[in-house]
C-alpha cells in the first residue's frame, strides 16, 4: 500500500520534470550512467522507491529545491 506522502512525491516528481520540459529519456540522460528511461518510468509509477541520494541527484538534474519540495510533500498527512 502506498502512502499519500509517496503518492505527492511521485507526482510532483512527475509534474517537476515536465515543467522543466524534460522527457524521461533525457532526465535519465542527464542523470548519467546507469540511468536509464525506464528507472525514471518505473519512479513516476511509484514501482520503484526513490532514496535520499536519489532524490537530491534529481533535483539536481531537474532544477528545484529540495527542501522546498520536501516541504510540500511533509505538507501531507500520512
Amino acid at each position: 500500500m502506498t502512502s499519500a506522502r509517496a503518492e505527492v512525491l511521485r507526482i510532483l516528481l512527475m509534474e517537476r520534470r515536465k515543467q522543466a520540459g524534460l522527457t524521461q529519456a533525457q532526465l535519465a540522460e542527464k542523470l548519467g550512467s546507469g540511468w536509464h528511461q525506464s528507472t525514471v518510468a518505473s519512479m513516476e509509477s511509484g514501482q520503484r522507491k526513490i532514496d535520499v541520494l536519489e532524490f537530491l541527484k534529481l533535483s539536481e538534474a531537474i532544477g528545484f529545491d529540495p527542501a522546498e519540495f520536501l516541504t510540500l510533500v511533509s505538507s501531507v498527512g500520512e
